[in-house]
């Protein structure tokens, strides 16, 4: 009943209802329009307004390696005792929890980060193109650049410890270029002196991702998508086999076809679907900054404090941590700080006097790393296209294309078996 070749509609089945308004819901809605669906998006907040909204901008073609690897487990144990760590974990869990985690933990080996390196490249790689394409799409301006991304290690023990996983990227050709010492600092003067090194990614490329939200739905508007905002989905309706509709606090839609891109919350709607979608929220932290002087130029990845900085010539974005403690809306300060401690270690101008926003949004993490794109296993009007953990705006546009070719009964030019929705 799921295969490619089981479209999910006939010729004159037109219709679509995306449930999420993020990154992955409007990508699909815009392929989907274009291939001249009927297309409305039901959003549970505002559109710009969740996790696709103050990540770090990057499209990232090397973030390749996925979180799950050799050695995640005993480092996640070290830093967890430290009260500021990059990671944290609640240690009261629920049994949904609790699963996730010995998934995720069974997933810590070679053989599995293998696996998940090459099915992220393929969204990523697939990705990193379209791209430029929708930098072309009139009145759709991002501050899209074209810098590349730094890995910046400040000690020679970290930056060891890095190079069998680089070694293990080169073989899937996503090369890093090495720069030691004072190579580093010519490459990108806004660095501190003093740090060991690092691997120059010179295919990578950022955007400002509120930029992309509000284009994106101005693009999909003039489209004819229609977008309902702060319509939360309280239940659906099916028979034999098929979602006949969506039952909002808005009000009942019916469509011919149904796509869940709901990011963090897919869980609580397959839930009620009958199926089980191993998605996690990973609450990331985010502070954006004007843009100081001797600002840095190029993208990074601050290994050791495990987070990101992209500059843009509009201002500055920090970001990183992630804490596994459901859907905790509170801020924690001491993330905050940990992130501008981060800075002032590596950046010559952090510029942490002139903060405009503090943010958090919470990821969508998948036990492997990987997200799920697939027909329901219990519906067949129905496509998944979540989990995309820290890579849903790199991933955007070809899980878009993907979701559209499903729609459209055509098989998709990649290898759908990493994304599946029964792999778990």
């Amino acid at each position: 009943m799921n295969g490619v070749g089981d479209s999910l509609t006939n010729s004159e089945s037109k219709d679509v209802t995306i449930i999420g308004g993020g990154i992955i819901g409007l990508s699909s809605a815009y392929y989907l329009s274009n291939s001249g669906y009927s297309v409305r998006v039901i959003e549970q907040g505002n559109i710009a307004n969740g996790s696709s909204r103050e990540n770090c901008g990057l499209i990232s073609p090397s973030h390749a390696l996925p979180l799950p690897r050799p050695g995640l487990i005993m480092k996640a144990m070290k830093m967890m005792v430290k009260k500021d760590s990059p990671l944290y974990v609640n240690p009261i869990m629920d049994w949904t929890t609790l699963t996730w985690f010995v998934k995720t933990a069974g997933l810590c080996n070679n053989t599995a980060l293998k696996r998940a390196m090459l099915g992220r490249q393929q969204l990523l790689d697939e990705s990193r193109p379209m791209w430029n394409e929708w930098a072309e799409i009139d009145g759709f301006e991002f501050e899209f650049e074209e810098k590349g991304c730094i890995q910046v290690h400040a000690t020679k023990s970290d930056f060891n410890k890095f190079i069998p996983l680089q070694r293990m990227l080169d073989d899937i050709d996503l090369v890093g270029r090495e720069f030691i010492g004072e190579e580093l600092l010519e490459l990108e003067p806004g660095l501190k002196s003093g740090l060991y090194g690092g691997w120059f990614y010179d295919f990578d490329a950022q955007m400002r991702p509120e930029n992309v939200m509000i284009g994106m739905r101005n693009c999909v508007e003039s489209l004819g998508v229609e977008i309902l905002e702060n319509c939360q989905v309280n239940s659906f309706e099916s028979k034999q086999n098929k979602i006949t509709s969506v039952i909002t606090t808005n009000g009942k839609y019916s469509s011919d076809n149904y796509v869940l891109a709901t990011g963090s919350w897919s869980p609580k709607l397959g839930k009620r679907l009958g199926i089980k979608i191993p998605v996690q929220p990973g609450k990331g932290y985010s502070i954006t900054l004007e843009r100081p002087e001797g600002c840095v130029n190029t993208p990074l990845i601050l290994s050791e404090s495990s987070m990101a900085v992209t500059p843009w010539q509009s201002g500055l974005r920090l970001g990183g941590t992630m804490e596994f403690s459901g859907f905790n809306k509170k801020i924690n300060q001491s993330r905050i700080e940990a992130l501008k401690r981060g800075a002032r270690r590596y950046l010559r101008a952090p510029g942490e006097s002139l903060i405009q926003d503090e943010w958090y949004g919470w990821r969508p993490m998948t036990p492997d790393g990987m997200p799920v794109i697939d027909f329901s296993p219990k519906h067949d009007n129905l496509i998944i296209a979540a989990g995309h953990n820290m890579q849903g705006m790199s991933m955007a546009p070809k899980t878009g294309k993907i979701v559209s070719d499903l729609v459209e009964g055509i098989s998709p030019d990649i290898d759908l078996s990493y994304y599946s929705a029964n792999r778990f």
